[in-house]
């Protein structure tokens, strides 16, 4: 029997899990997933949940609901991954061989190289406990200057920290507090986005909302006593709040078993979505060093190209399907808009809806029931 072993089960693991299982009805193919973790986070949700008090059951499911029945999942971490004899051992104790293997392990919040997220007035947005931290900070927030700014690149969700300031300026207008608060964004390019169109568009909006766009801006560290954020340039700028995008690496496990390069992301082969230098390997999701966003469309889009080439191989084949890079964004700039935008390998954002639509804003936020009830399950 052929087994495919799927190490880690956000989005990706559980979406190519699905997909091979809905492609193939082979009786002598058993697949496994790995994953610590009971449910499913619907990650994007986090944005409007920092200004929200919406139950953690609006956007978790558990696993087992959204696994088809012919995949595995065990509820352990996978500790050690042995690529010599094609085996994952597991915290539970357990030694797991595979003929086929898929990394969907993501990437890992370094927090701890910030060394400052223990301040009041320090926060982010991308786990479930900052979050709910960083949304207490903002309700007892009443005045001041709210900085926003990633720590490096590349993070998950690129446009996410201008979204946020696009909702924290309507949040603080909705408590009536936005004249007695300074909202400022900071990134290392010389526009708030690196394509120069929707830079344009974005930057039109940061005007037009009193919002402060501070270019090549280099993060290099937090001044937690004197509540500074100081760039690698020397420029210095006070904040009273502090959003500061956690840096991103790979998980351990890539790390100790030499698959990740120096930031731990695993070299993947950008069309087939192989591991380079590795036989019966892919890679999927957040944990590659593909050169597209980092963001669960991307997952989506690539999810087929996983699933049909490990099938391919099994049935002796050349694993000749390509992903193209194709990605769809929405980015967010009220609670009810947003702008749309596509792209991929070949070509920047250029087919986009620039209009900051009502539709997109109404489609971004309904997105979260055809995730859990369609999208998880590899129906689309």
């Amino acid at each position: 029997m052929q087994r495919i072993v799927i190490v880690g089960g956000g989005f990706s693991g559980i979406n190519v899990a699905n997909k091979i299982s809905k492609k193939t009805k082979r009786k002598n193919v058993s697949i496994v997933l790995i994953e610590p973790r009971e449910d499913n986070v619907y990650e994007p949700f986090y944005l409007y949940w920092s200004f929200r008090k919406d139950p953690l059951k609006k956007f978790h499911i558990p696993i087992r609901k959204v696994l088809r029945k012919r995949v595995q999942h065990i509820p352990a971490l996978a500790t050690k991954i042995d690529t010599k004899n094609k085996s994952v051992d597991l915290s539970n104790g357990e030694t797991i061989r595979y003929d086929y293997l898929v990394l969907a392990t993501g990437a890992r919040m370094a927090e701890e190289k910030v060394g400052a997220y223990e301040k009041d007035n320090v926060h982010h947005f991308y786990l479930t406990k900052a979050t709910t931290e960083l949304r207490e900070a903002l309700k007892n927030f009443n005045g001041g200057t709210i900085v926003i700014s990633p720590s490096t690149v590349p993070y998950k969700c690129p446009p996410a920290p201008m979204e946020f300031a696009f909702m924290v300026d309507r949040y603080l207008r909705k408590r009536k507090i936005r004249d007695k608060s300074t909202i400022k964004f900071l990134y290392p390019l010389l526009r708030p986005y690196p394509e120069r169109r929707v830079a344009a568009k974005i930057q039109e909006l940061y005007d037009k909302r009193g919002i402060e766009f501070v270019e090549f801006f280099n993060f290099e560290r937090v001044d937690k006593e004197n509540n500074k954020i100081v760039s690698l340039e020397g420029d210095e700028i006070e904040y009273d709040l502090l959003v500061l995008i956690p840096p991103h690496e790979g998980h351990k496990v890539i790390i100790e078993a030499e698959l990740g390069d120096r930031e731990g992301f695993v070299p993947t082969d950008r069309f087939t979505l192989k591991v380079k230098d590795h036989d019966h390997i892919y890679a999927i999701g957040d944990c590659t060093n593909l050169p597209v966003s980092k963001s669960g469309a991307v997952s989506h889009f690539s999810s087929p190209i996983v699933a049909k080439n490990i099938l391919l191989e099994i049935e002796g084949k050349e694993p000749t399907k390509k992903y193209n890079g194709f990605t769809i964004c929405f980015v967010v700039t009220s609670p009810r808009r947003s702008l749309l935008l596509f792209f991929s390998y070949a070509y920047p954002p250029k087919k986009f809806g620039l209009h900051n639509l009502f539709i997109y804003g109404l489609v971004k936020k309904a997105f979260k029931i055809a995730y859990f009830k369609a999208i998880l399950k590899g129906y689309l």
